[in-house]
C-alpha cells in the first residue's frame, strides 16, 4: 500500500472527520510488510505533547508466514486532554509507514541525528531524508484528515472570513494551528505531490 491508496479509500468516507482507528485498520489490513498496530500512552516527566513511531522486528511463526513488523506507537499521555491534537499527533506518526528504507529512524544514531535537526532546522541541502519524512508525514496527516473534496467545499468562504480557523477544526476535528495550512493555496501542491505522482 502507497499513501496515496490510503487516501483513496478514505476519500470514499461520507462526510468528515476521517477516525483515526479506522486508518489504523486500513493500514493494517493493506500495508504489506506491517502487522499489528500498538498505540499507547506513556507517562514522562514534564508533558511533552508529543508521538512516536517505531517499527519492531518481528518472529514469524512458521516459515511459510510473511514477513511483517509491528508499528508501535506511543504518546504523551497529556494528549489525552487535547483529543485533536492526539488524534493529529497520532495520524501523523502512523504516516511514517510509508516511509523509504532511507527515512527510517530506526538505530540510536539515527535518532540523535533527526532531534539534532529538528531542534536546529537545517538548511534543505543538509537535511536528512529522516527529517524530510517529518515533514511529508505532517502533510500526509493534514491531506488524509482533511480530504480534498470536502476541504475544496470550505475555501471561499474561509477566504472570505465566513468560517475562521474554528469552524474548519470543528469540521475535520483537527487542532486550530492546522487550519491555517490545509486551508492554503500550498495544500495544493502537497497534495499534488503525495497522491498524483
Amino acid at each position: 500500500m502507497r499513501f496515496k491508496d490510503l487516501y483513496k479509500i478514505v476519500d470514499a468516507v461520507e462526510a468528515p472527520p476521517v477516525l483515526f482507528d479506522e486508518l489504523v485498520t486500513h493500514v493494517r489490513n493493506h500495508h504489506l510488510g506491517v502487522g499489528t498496530v500498538k498505540v499507547y500512552a506513556v507517562k514522562g516527566l514534564s508533558p511533552n505533547h508529543q508521538a512516536h513511531f517505531r517499527l519492531i522486528d518481528c518472529d514469524r511463526t512458521s516459515s511459510y508466514d510473511e514477513e511483517f513488523r509491528d508499528v508501535e506507537i506511543t504518546y504523551c499521555e497529556s494528549l489525552d486532554a487535547h483529543p485533536r491534537e492526539r488524534r493529529y499527533a497520532l495520524t501523523k506518526e502512523l504516516m511514517h509507514v510509508f516511509d523509504t528504507r532511507e527515512q527510517l529512524v530506526d538505530s540510536r544514531d539515527k535518532f540523535i541525528k533527526l532531534l539534532k535537526e529538528i531542534q536546529n532546522k537545517p538548511m534543505p541541502a543538509h537535511a536528512s531524508p529522516a527529517f524530510n519524512a517529518e515533514l511529508d508525514t505532517r502533510w500526509m496527516a493534514a491531506i488524509i484528515l482533511c480530504p480534498k473534496r470536502f476541504r475544496d467545499q470550505h475555501v471561499e468562504e474561509y477566504r472570505k472570513d465566513v468560517l475562521q480557523d474554528f469552524d474548519i477544526a470543528e469540521l475535520f476535528r483537527i487542532p486550530e494551528w492546522v487550519v491555517p495550512f490545509v486551508m492554503d493555496d500550498y495544500y495544493e501542491e502537497a497534495f499534488d505531490l503525495l497522491i498524483n505522482q
